[in-house]
């Protein structure tokens, strides 16, 4: 096991420091560098977190020693890290072939975590773990947990399980389908504040079930970090970018239908019209993707708002997906107009032709970028109003304004309900 702790000072103290609590925060893999939604999503709660509290975080990774960037020093005071190698994920994987626990949470299985929560809870105040396969290492702690879901997994994988693609993941989000959604209500009655993304999320959740507690079930949408992402009016290059992690099924196959379907619709009109993907992806990637006419992907780069310069649309077309898009905000506060369909937009309270177009078909889809390449009063005004939107309803201090004050609420209140026996009834 490895252990990363710095002695770290605040330049600044606490906000409301004589009533700040220490919270421990778990998660799966070190969320640094930030290439994934799940690990902006988590890094932003601590940060809202730590602007009132001391914030210890604990980390499962693959790679022998974690990169600590300056950026972690503004959010946690102690790191701790425990490296977890791949075969070692892999061999628990088959191991847990022949039960029913979830392969995603048997992967993460480890002694040595296990033994370094069991250390650092007596010395904290409230532990947020982060997804189900951190949340198994504090399902019976006696202090105040957090799960922080940010999906139902169970309705992601029901609908990645009917796309019509083989490979190693989709046979794993296959198998999976069967065993997540029983192991996943049974996993959030036993935390005292369980968190997602989105009402669609947790109504999927409750669904069917009387034995969840749904007052303890909280939905926090994602933010976007505005001063990141600068506006600008949209460019008049017919070119339609897509912000996303390319090591997932969900943004793969959605690229691959809009480059397949969408794309050659658009280029029979505009001929030079390009579809340029940006984000994490393997070499295999870059290369099946970049064989196709009219399609560019540029790998991860070092600034998103420079890569997506000239573009006049964000594609939010899913095939499949759960939770909010961040690509879709992304796309609304840099000023590229949206085209999403009702899986793209789910979650984002914007309204049709006032913040985005939709469009369901490849027909649709390519009707729209068409209309937008064709008027650009329509591209200014689609992007105004949407960077206006986001500004309203998505900066991360706002959205998860809420979070931390329930997270308050139940430091505050822990040990009474704890005392008259409800916070034990409630957790087992």
């Amino acid at each position: 096991m490895r252990d990363i702790s710095r002695p770290f000072f605040r330049s600044r103290p606490l906000m409301n420091s004589g009533s700040s609590s220490r919270i421990l925060v778990l998660t799966p893999r070190f969320p640094f560098p930030i290439v994934a939604g799940d690990t902006l999503r988590i890094v932003n709660m601590c940060r809202a977190l730590s602007k009132r509290h001391t914030i210890t975080l604990a980390s499962l990774g693959s790679r022998k020693e974690a990169e600590k960037p300056d950026v972690a020093q503004d959010v946690f005071d102690e790191i701790h890290y425990v490296h977890h190698p791949a075969w070692r994920g892999g061999l628990n994987v088959i191991r847990a072939l022949l039960s029913s626990q979830p392969l995603q949470v048997a992967y993460y299985k480890s002694d040595p975590f296990h033994n370094l929560v069991r250390k650092l809870l007596p010395e904290h105040d409230l532990v947020l773990a982060h997804l189900l396969r951190a949340g198994q290492f504090v399902e019976d702690a006696d202090c105040p947990t957090v799960l922080e879901m940010t999906d139902a997994l169970s309705l992601n994988y029901e609908r990645v399980s009917k796309l019509n693609t083989w490979g190693i993941k989709p046979l794993l989000y296959r198998i999976e389908k069967g065993r997540i959604a029983p192991y996943e209500r049974a996993a959030v009655k036993k935390f005292d504040l369980v968190t997602l993304v989105s009402e669609v999320d947790r109504d999927y959740l409750l669904q069917g079930s009387t034995a969840i507690d749904a007052s303890n079930i909280e939905v926090y949408t994602n933010g976007i970090d505005l001063d990141a992402r600068p506006y600008r009016d949209p460019g008049v290059a017919p070119t339609i970018i897509f912000i996303g992690n390319m090591r997932t099924v969900h943004n793969r196959e959605s690229c691959l239908s809009f480059a397949n379907e969408v794309l050659p619709l658009i280029r029979d009109q505009i001929p030079e019209a390009r579809f340029r993907i940006i984000g994490h992806a393997t070499d295999k990637t870059i290369r099946s993707f970049g064989s196709i006419d009219g399609v560019d992907v540029t790998g991860w780069v070092d600034s998103i708002p420079e890569a997506s310069r000239g573009a006049i649309a964000g594609m939010g077309v899913m095939q499949v997906g759960a939770g909010v898009q961040n690509k879709v905000l992304e796309y609304m506060a840099l000023g590229l107009p949206v085209i999403a369909n009702q899986t793209g937009i789910e979650g984002i309270e914007a309204t049709e032709r006032t913040h985005f177009l939709k469009a369901e078909t490849a027909r649709e889809v390519a009707d729209c970028f068409l209309t937008l390449y064709r008027d650009q009063e329509l591209r200014n005004t689609l992007a105004r109003k949407a960077r206006t939107f986001v500004e309203e309803h998505h900066k991360w201090e706002a959205v998860l304004s809420g979070f931390v004050e329930d997270i308050e609420r139940i430091t505050r209140t822990y040990p009474s309900s704890r005392e008259s026996g409800a916070a034990t009834s409630q957790k087992r």
